[in-house]
């Protein structure tokens, strides 16, 4: 793993979850995300500091184990402040709160709480509003990407775009199965956005650096319309929610090989049937104390 640089003094260090990097003429360096864990954050580390770079801000695009792990690794040894947008500064200071999430307000057990999951926390020293921000002497405009999760923000700095989650690389949407979003309509909205601005270059969570997302954006909105499809398309019988994850999963050739990847599954399709139900397009019925969606 290495430095790469997109331009001018705006790098982004691929991993996993790519990183991105940018530099003041001072040798001050804000990080977007941080990795899922401690190994990805020295090894970012050790590749900013050999460039002669200093760290110090991070910016967390939001608060997946992923985006927010190496935190506490870069802020222990740079005292870097951690800078987050206001509904996703909780997770990130109480990262449990994901794995409850998932499970539906319970207390997690043990297979739930592994580093996917669960990020050690870390102190959010600055809330981001969508706008223009001034950090580390740098003028940088923060972008409301919500959709993938509560509050995610974009950070736009010199035409390159850190997107975080907000699209994923049409090469890799397909190993998905069914995306994770949160918010189906502020996820179509966002994807709006996206094609509406003008940036020299984007940069995904996931995937390459690119300086035409056209087909990446309508690949990843053609994905999440068919899906509200083959969703709707079988509420002509009453489902429970888990039903239809089996059903999906089925369709797609894909497996919930744990059980923090079926809630995860399952949290995506809940998503679905809220936005179809916001639409007038699903209802909910409470039989034999189950809960059923339908038409």
């Amino acid at each position: 793993m290495a430095l790469e640089k997109i331009k001018n003094s705006v790098y982004v260090f691929k991993a996993p979850t790519n990183i991105g990097v940018i530099t003041s003429d001072t040798g001050e360096a804000i990080v977007i995300d941080t990795g899922i864990d401690e190994s990805v954050a020295r090894k970012l580390l050790r590749e900013v500091e050999k460039e002669g770079f200093r760290i110090k801000a991070i910016v967390n695009t939001h608060s997946h184990a992923d985006h927010i792990g190496g935190n506490p690794f870069i802020t222990a040894r740079t005292g870097a402040v951690v800078c987050a947008s206001p509904l996703e500064t909780p997770f990130i200071e109480t990262p449990l709160f994901e794995p409850v999430m998932l499970t539906g307000g319970a207390s997690p057990w043990k297979e739930m709480r592994n580093k996917f999951l669960l990020a050690k926390p870390s102190t959010v020293g600055e809330k981001l509003q969508a706008g223009p921000v001034n950090l580390c002497g740098l003028h940088l405009e923060i972008v409301a990407l919500p959709g993938h999760s509560v509050d995610q923000i974009g950070v736009l700095y010199d035409g390159v775009l850190f997107a975080g989650d907000a699209y994923i690389s049409g090469s890799l949407l397909e190993k998905h199965g069914i995306p994770y979003n949160v918010d189906i309509q502020a996820y179509l909205a966002s994807l709006e956005k996206l094609g509406s601005l003008s940036c020299e270059w984007y940069v995904p969570s996931h995937g390459e650096p690119s300086q035409d997302i056209t087909s990446d954006i309508e690949y990843n909105r053609s994905k999440v319309l068919k899906l509200i499809e083959q969703i709707e398309s079988r509420l002509s019988e009453p489902w429970e929610a888990e039903e239809l994850v089996a059903q999906l999963c089925s369709h797609l050739g894909v497996t919930a090989a744990n059980p923090g990847l079926f809630f995860l599954y399952r949290t995506a399709v809940v998503a679905f049937l809220s936005y179809l139900y916001e639409q007038g397009r699903a209802k909910t019925t409470i039989q034999d104390n189950r809960l059923l969606w339908h038409k």
